[in-house]
């Protein structure tokens, strides 16, 4: 049977077409990916995507002013106080406050007031408004740099914000973190946070 012979011009195109493809395939194992970049995002936590219960707005029990009042009506001290900008911004900013998504925990409607920066929609406080013999009841206050605070599941809140990293400017902060609420023994408890990395 015949069997074709190669000359020495074509084992030396061979051996280099074998070089060639070796070589290519190291390079594509061993240099990095550059199409492809993973980065820390602020995206929902997933507890804030798909809240267990929600309440309507026509079954809270409080309004904005009710709410307005029963805050700046706080005690200077005491275990969930008001700080000053937000006092401030309750005082003379009548459309700084607003309600957010309310939630209800083992029958209890819990409202959540959000509070803005005046003359913007940038929110820096929020707090959670239960009920006690009728009354409007202070249950939890939390503030940060453009935060949200939502309802989460199993009787959750999580908050999200803003956070700067080292080399932002005042403007536009680049760095987020969450924290989650959970309900418990009649008061709400702050979970572990969790940041993007190079946040101070």
């Amino acid at each position: 049977m015949f069997r074709p012979r190669l000359s020495l011009p074509g084992w030396a195109a061979l051996f280099t077409a074998v070089i060639l493809v070796a070589l290519l395939a190291l390079l594509f194992f061993y240099s990095p990916d550059r199409g492809l970049r993973v980065e820390a995002t602020a995206q929902p936590n997933q507890a804030a995507a798909t809240p267990d219960t929600t309440v309507a707005p026509e079954d809270l029990p409080f309004d904005i002013e009710d709410i307005r009042s029963h805050l700046l009506d706080r005690p200077s001290t005491g275990s969930h106080t008001i700080d000053s900008q937000t006092t401030e911004a309750l005082l003379y900013c009548d459309e700084c406050i607003s309600l957010g998504t309310a939630l209800e925990i083992d029958g209890t409607p819990f409202q959540v007031a959000l509070v803005t920066e005046p003359g913007t929609d940038t929110v820096f406080s929020a707090a959670v408004i239960g009920e006690q013999d009728g009354e409007p009841s202070l249950q939890l206050v939390v503030s940060g740099h453009d935060l949200t605070l939502t309802p989460g599941r199993g009787g959750t809140l999580v908050k999200q914000e803003k956070r700067y990293a080292p080399a932002d400017e005042v403007c536009c902060p680049s760095g987020w973190s969450v924290q989650v609420y959970r309900f418990h023994d009649g008061r709400f408890e702050a979970g572990q946070r969790v940041s993007s990395a190079g946040e101070h």
